[in-house]
């Protein structure tokens, strides 16, 4: 199935570099299937239903949407696809990044970004409110 917004050349690139990876660890051919682009464009255009129509800004918010969409499938797999560890003849380097974290980053921004674009093609149809939360004091001792 041909893609429906990440339609030019080196978008797997822009994922890559979004992960901080090489191919090595996330070859095209993964980025590719169905698993992770075609279900991260459904993704996007089932919240953004009149994507097709967007141009300007606002496509160039739409692609990074689905690039950061794409950023949150690959997430959990992750943890597997790098080394733990480096070892060279000076030392040796734990490696590791937390991945959970990182998804909780990209959908904080794939949803502002969504936000944006929803915003500027429904104005106010975006509730807007004050809101807070009541915790209890934790001390970490």
């Amino acid at each position: 199935m041909a893609n429906r917004i990440l339609k030019n050349d080196y978008w797997e690139k822009r994922i890559r570099d979004k992960m901080g990876v090489d191919d090595a660890y996330l070859p095209d051919d993964l980025l590719n299937s169905p698993d992770i682009i075609t279900l991260a464009e459904a993704n996007i255009i089932s919240q953004i239903s009149d994507y097709a129509t967007l141009d300007g800004d606002l496509r160039v918010y739409l692609e990074y949407a689905v690039i950061l969409e794409c950023c949150i499938l690959l997430c959990p797999s992750m943890g597997a696809r790098l080394p733990k560890k480096e070892t060279g003849p000076h030392g040796s380097y734990e490696l590791g990044s937390d991945w959970s974290k990182r998804k909780a980053e990209f959908e904080e921004d794939r949803n502002r970004f969504i936000g944006k674009i929803l915003e500027e093609i429904a104005p106010n149809s975006i509730p807007t409110f004050n809101s807070f939360i009541v915790t209890y004091p934790k001390r970490g001792w």
